[in-house]
């Protein structure tokens, strides 16, 4: 009888102790994911403006719905041809360059393997069950998938840093307008000089937009490579880290993410361009 209430009584004690660790590594591995999240998202915001960054390059300047209406009705009524689904397009919005749609296919076929790649490393952590043995394990396992991922990311910011696209299309457009400004004769050299003065301040204008563009989007890919670089130290000491570790990063994560918020253009540059150093460190 007495064997029997002791034999009870280790098991009942196994398994508020087996409880307790499950509840403490459940814990844990809820809170690591918090910091996986803020890295995907980052990821998944670098990857838009990374998109949106490649499209501007090839559009034209933004027309308003009247001015559309109008060259249209203007480009029908000078065509002498037949319209037809190959020129309809052009027909449409003949400043709009056409992207081949192969190349249009190829890019988007690329940036949806990059996303993919990092989706599936966040979809790791979702899997994860919170309270399992192998949960441990598997966050381990995941450490050398964030460092590959961590490489990739500095070099895609290292090479967007020192080639940022530009607003090809539109420059050249304003490139044009400038030359034909020039080109003409103008018996009222003050009217030219106001045509060359609104000509530069839209140039100034269309730099500062670029400038913006460029400067965005190498922010977000910082920022996603520094969330990256803190991610790492955490799955590769996840058996050291206690929970208030794990809170404690992830609070250092959004203090990050502000304090690149804040970096200047030239910073962002100097950032973007030394990631390939330290990606893997």
């Amino acid at each position: 009888m007495t064997n029997s209430i002791l034999i009870q009584f280790v098991r009942r004690a196994f398994l508020i102790s087996a409880i307790t660790l499950l509840a403490a590594c459940s814990q844990k591995a809820e809170t690591l994911k918090l910091s996986v999240t803020q890295f995907g998202s980052a990821t998944e915001q670098a990857f838009d403006h990374y998109d949106a960054a490649y499209s501007t390059q090839f559009a034209p300047f933004p027309k308003s719905d009247t001015a559309k209406r109008t060259a249209f009705v203007s480009n029908i009524t000078d065509f002498t041809g037949t319209i037809t689904p190959a020129n309809i397009d052009t027909l449409l919005d003949p400043d709009a360059v056409k992207i081949d749609p192969s190349v249009a296919r190829q890019w988007q076929d690329t940036l949806k393997g990059l996303r993919s790649q990092y989706q599936q490393f966040v979809a790791i952590f979702d899997n994860i069950e919170a309270g399992s043995a192998f949960g441990a394990s598997a966050v381990t396992e995941s450490g050398p998938i964030l460092e590959k991922l961590r490489a990739q990311l500095s070099t895609i910011s290292d090479e967007f840093a020192r080639t940022p696209p530009q607003f090809l299309t539109r420059r050249s457009t304003l490139i044009a307008e400038l030359n034909l400004i020039r080109s003409k004769d103008h018996n009222n050299p003050e009217a030219e000089s106001l045509l060359i003065e609104a000509w530069w301040q839209q140039w100034n204008s269309l730099i500062a937009a670029e400038s913006a563009m460029q400067t965005d989007t190498l922010r977000a890919f910082v920022t996603a490579s520094a969330l990256g670089n803190r991610l790492q130290g955490q799955i590769d000491n996840y058996a050291k880290l206690d929970v208030g570790s794990l809170i404690t990063a992830v609070e250092d994560g959004i203090k990050l993410s502000s304090q690149i918020g804040k970096l200047s253009p030239a910073e962002l540059v100097t950032q973007g361009t030394g990631l390939l150093e330290t990606a893997t460190n």
